[in-house]
This record gives structure tokens, C-alpha cells and sequence, in this order.
């Protein structure tokens, strides 16, 4: 395993706990247990060769759609949200979307490798239209887009031709829009929080409603400064354990907290390219794929955080409170590791 991305989310893991501490205590001691459970999972999946991922990452895919299929008709929401994205489990609270991040990648690695340059546009199309189409209608729109970024990425890293680019991407979108059109009418916060988004650099004039949220963080982050002020007198923003942890953690550390959360997600964006360009074959698209997830959605969250993105929902990997997004980013980082264990036996040197 590669000893400096095993450190960095180690340190992630550290900031994590930080910033729970910060914004609800009372959730630290389980945030610790489930991110050392991520930890070991990623030291599992480490083991996994990346052929041997292709090889499975269809049925993982399949797998992962039914579940979407079943959000639909069988999923939870919580308090105060229309949005159904849960499957609960017994105690346990499954959301499928995260899983699919990940699925995503690994299938789309297995397919451009099984087939080369000789395939037909219509496969990787169905999979990115279905499970957009269906992550849309819970609705999440944010994680839709971001997973159509995500295979957008893998198919450049593969060598796919800008004709067939455009056709997959148009085509999965047709489908994606066909599949979740009859459930996006429902639902109105996709407008609110562009309005509040707006309203946050404008007038302000809805700081108590729509950009309620965003507002705050601001605020938390004026009054942070460049070292913080410590994890006891935090101002209250919604979602400072999850999506907005960024803002616990500078509350606490200040904008020098901020600058090295982005410099340790630099370096694995740095690693995992070094790791993804050593080799040729599936280990290289799923490294590239696995890091452009982990690093894209940590400068997503980030960019929320301070105000320059509207609100998204998406978790700041490693560190956010929430055990899905741990799940799978534990398995996206030990695909990364799987890939650099695979080029050290080849005597590739990293």
C-alpha cells in the first residue's frame, strides 16, 4: 500500500473527527469507530487486484441499480426532507447513490477495457442514463451530475474519440431525463437553492429562508479568521457535520485549517495521477477514475463551503459525518492502493 495516501487519510480522519466534535459531540466517539472501519476497508479492498475488479464490477453494478430501483418505492427520508434516498436496513440507513460512485467507475474501467476501441456507444450510455436517470428522481440532481463528471473523465482517460463522447453524454442525459422527468416536478428545492445561491452574493434579503444556510457559513467563516477559534464556541450552521464540515473545522483551526484540508487532497490528486500513469490497462482507468471521485468531490465540497458553489449536498470525503460516503470513498482509495500494489509487483517505481 502506498504509505503517503495511507497517512493522508489518516490526517483526513483526524479533521474529521475534529470538526464533528465541533459541530455536534455527542456524534464524535461513532464518527471515530465508522472511520476506522472505513480504514480497514480500504486495507481489505487494497487486496483486490484491479482485474479482478473488472471482473466483478458488473455484478456490482447490477446490484447497486436494483437497490436505486428500490429507493424509489421502499426509501426513507429525514425529518423535514422530501427526498428519499435511504433504504433502512434494520438500524442501518443504506444509500444506494454513494455506492454507485464508485460502481460507476469500476464498471466503466472494466468495459472500455474488455472492449478496446471496438464497442458500441449504447452500453456505457444505458449505465450512465439509468443510474443518473434514477439517482435524479430521489431527487438528487447534484450527485447525478456529478456522476456523469465522473464517467465523462474515465471515458477521456480511456481515449475515447470527441464524436463518441458527445453521443454517450447526450444520449445518457435523454435517458437519465426520460427516467426521472415524472418525479422532478415535486419537488422545489432545486430552485431554491439557485435563488439562495443568488440571494447570497445579492441582496441578502432571504438569509432567513433559501440562503439560510450558505449565510451562516459565511458568517462562521468571518468570524473564524486565519487561525480559528478553538471547538467550543462555534456559531450553529446546518449540516456542519456532513456537507459542511469544511466549516466546523475552520471554525476550530481557521482558514489554515481550510488550506490544509486542500493541500492533502492536492497530494492525492498528485499521488493518484503518478499511481493511474504508471501502468496501462484497467489498474490505470481505475485509479484515474477513483481519484478524479475522491479529488473532484472534496474541491465540490470545499467550493460549497465557501460560498462560491451553491449547495450541493455532497460530503467532503474522509471527513464528513455519514457512513455511506465513507463506505465509498474507503473502497474508491483502495482501488488506488490496489493499482499501486499491482505496478510495484510489475518493478514500476513510484
Amino acid at each position: 500500500m502506498d504509505p503517503l495516501l495511507l497517512i493522508i487519510q489518516i490526517i483526513l480522519g483526524a479533521f474529521g473527527i475534529l470538526g464533528v466534535a465541533t459541530s455536534a459531540p455527542e456524534l464524535m466517539g461513532d464518527h471515530a469507530v465508522r472511520f476506522l472501519a472505513g480504514f480497514l476497508l480500504t486495507i481489505i479492498v487494497s487486496r483486490i487486484s484491479p482485474k479482478r475488479v473488472v471482473q466483478i464490477s458488473p455484478y456490482a453494478y447490477g446490484t447497486v441499480l436494483l437497490l436505486l430501483t428500490a429507493v424509489l418505492f421502499l426509501g426513507a427520508s429525514p425529518g423535514g426532507s422530501d427526498s428519499k434516498r435511504w433504504l433502512l436496513i434494520g438500524s442501518v440507513s443504506l444509500q444506494p447513490s454513494e455506492l454507485m460512485k464508485v460502481t460507476v467507475i469500476a464498471y466503466l474501467t472494466a468495459f472500455f477495457y474488455n472492449h478496446l476501441g471496438d464497442w458500441q456507444i449504447w452500453r456505457p450510455m444505458l449505465v450512465m442514463g439509468l443510474a443518473a436517470g434514477l439517482i435524479v428522481a430521489e431527487p438528487d440532481v447534484s450527485t447525478a451530475a456529478f456522476l456523469f463528471l465522473l464517467a465523462f473523465i474515465i471515458m477521456l482517460a480511456a481515449g475515447t474519440t470527441l464524436t463518441r463522447l458527445l453521443s454517450i453524454s447526450t444520449a445518457a442525459a435523454l435517458i437519465a431525463i426520460l427516467v426521472a422527468g415524472p418525479y422532478l416536478s415535486q419537488f422545489q428545492y432545486l430552485s431554491d437553492r439557485l435563488s439562495g445561491f443568488a440571494d447570497l452574493w445579492g441582496e441578502k434579503s432571504q438569509t432567513a429562508t433559501t440562503s439560510y444556510q450558505a449565510y451562516r457559513a459565511q458568517q462562521a467563516l468571518e468570524r473564524a479568521g486565519a487561525i480559528g477559534i478553538g471547538p467550543g464556541r462555534p456559531i450553529r450552521v446546518p449540516e456542519a457535520d456532513t456537507d459542511l464540515i469544511a466549516i466546523s473545522v475552520a471554525q476550530s483551526l481557521g482558514l489554515l485549517g481550510i488550506a490544509t484540508l486542500s493541500i492533502l487532497f492536492i497530494l492525492i490528486a498528485g499521488r493518484g495521477i503518478r499511481i493511474a500513469s504508471s501502468l496501462t490497462g484497467p489498474g490505470s482507468l481505475l485509479a484515474a477514475g477513483t481519484t478524479a471521485y475522491i479529488c473532484g468531490q472534496a474541491a465540490l465540497n470545499l467550493l460549497v463551503a465557501s460560498g462560491l458553489f451553491p449547495v450541493t449536498g455532497i460530503p467532503l470525503p474522509f471527513v464528513s459525518y455519514g457512513l455511506n460516503s465513507l463506505i465509498s470513498v474507503s473502497i474508491a482509495m483502495g482501488f488506488i492502493h490496489g493499482t499501486y500494489r499491482h505496478a510495484s509487483s510489475q518493478g514500476v517505481v513510484l
